[in-house]
């Protein structure tokens, strides 16, 4: 009996010796790109090809890593990119497709493209399902629709109609908001699909061009309009539409004022206007009047995260653009970046 019990002490040492070890074991790295953040860069109108770029976490840069890795060009224009699951969806304009990469290593893993994509703009994900929005033949403004993908398979199942121009889209619970900037033209309207049908359930009035979204930690949803510009023949004021259970109330910038780039950080919203960055609190009921001090310039593109504004900078469209990175503790410059031809926008992995 002694030797028994003396057989299960040793072999539930065993056991325990074994399991810390497979704990202590070091965790592998999923790929070269993990952490750090990627920089999409638009490239090129016709000819030529978007890329992206890989910034890591000791501010080491990698241009072009889709082509270096999988020896082929992305096409352009190089529109958006989200991350879901383990994947990486790059939304290719132009070219009439979305790559799917492995997030971690950018090593492609299909294209969803075919005759149900058409001038897409942004992805989106629930699940297993995915949306992206698509202008249609930019000439038609009756054709916009959202794709329903089948993540499995990487097959659109179905096209959502909606209004002129579809762009950012912003996933709340079962539903998703989506901004009609009006493609080619200008539209005033954010709809929204029940992904539970994947139809769509309401349409809000903001203001016009609606141009970014977010989703504060109280669950307002904030959609910046930067209004109708003058070469419209009907110019228009910028406004901040704030959505709360689908209610719209809005905040006016003023005559001639055109806002852009609407971001989150905490609680403070961060957009640009006229080259100067303004900040307001989610619990403000009044727009700013004085700029933030220390980050003006010609930002294509903002993303506040983590305390810190990106911001892109396209220069003369023809050549290398920048990222310029502020901490907002104290508005101070902390790295700038050099990128691809046109940077559009920051992700985060």
């Amino acid at each position: 009996m002694k030797q028994f019990k003396l057989l299960t002490v040793l072999f539930l040492v065993a056991v325990l010796t074994y399991s810390c070890a497979e704990d202590d074991s070091p965790q592998l790295p999923k790929g070269d790109y993990e952490k750090g953040y990627f920089i999409t860069n638009e490239g090129p109108f016709q000819n030529g090809s978007g890329t992206i770029s890989f910034v890591d976490e000791t501010g080491n840069v990698a241009q072009s890593i889709f082509k270096s890795v999988n020896h082929k060009d992305l096409g352009s224009v190089v529109q958006s990119m989200a991350l879901h699951d383990d994947f990486a969806y790059i939304v290719v304009n132009n070219f009439h497709k979305v790559e799917v990469a492995n997030r971690y290593t950018m090593k492609s893993i299909a294209t969803i493209e075919g005759d149900d994509i058409k001038n897409p703009r942004h992805f989106v994900a629930i699940g297993n399902t995915g949306y992206i929005s698509n202008w249609g033949d930019a000439g038609d403004a009756t054709d916009d629709y959202i794709a329903v993908v089948d993540l499995a398979t990487n097959t659109v199942t179905k096209k959502i109609p909606v209004g002129e121009g579809p762009e950012d889209m912003l996933v709340d619970g079962n539903k998703i908001y989506v901004n009609l900037q009006g493609g080619w033209s200008q539209n005033n309207k954010v709809v929204v699909i029940d992904t539970s049908s994947n139809t769509v359930a309401s349409t809000l009035e903001v203001g016009d061009v609606p141009n970014s979204i977010v989703k504060d930690a109280s669950g307002t949803i904030w959609v910046l309009c930067g209004g109708k510009p003058s070469f419209s023949g009907t110019e228009t004021n910028g406004k901040l539409a704030q959505i709360e259970n689908e209610t719209v109330t809005m905040l006016d910038f003023g005559t001639a004022k055109h806002p852009n780039h609407l971001t989150l950080d905490g609680s403070n919203l961060y957009y640009d206007l006229n080259g100067k960055v303004f900040a307001m609190s989610t619990t403000a009921t009044e727009l700013p009047t004085a700029e933030v001090s220390g980050l003006d310039g010609s930002y294509y593109s903002l993303k506040a995260n983590d305390g810190k504004l990106y911001a892109t900078n396209a220069g003369d469209f023809q050549s290398e653009g920048s990222l310029k990175v502020y901490d907002l503790s104290d508005n101070s410059l902390k790295e700038t970046v050099v990128t691809g031809l046109i940077p559009g926008s920051v992700v985060f992995q």
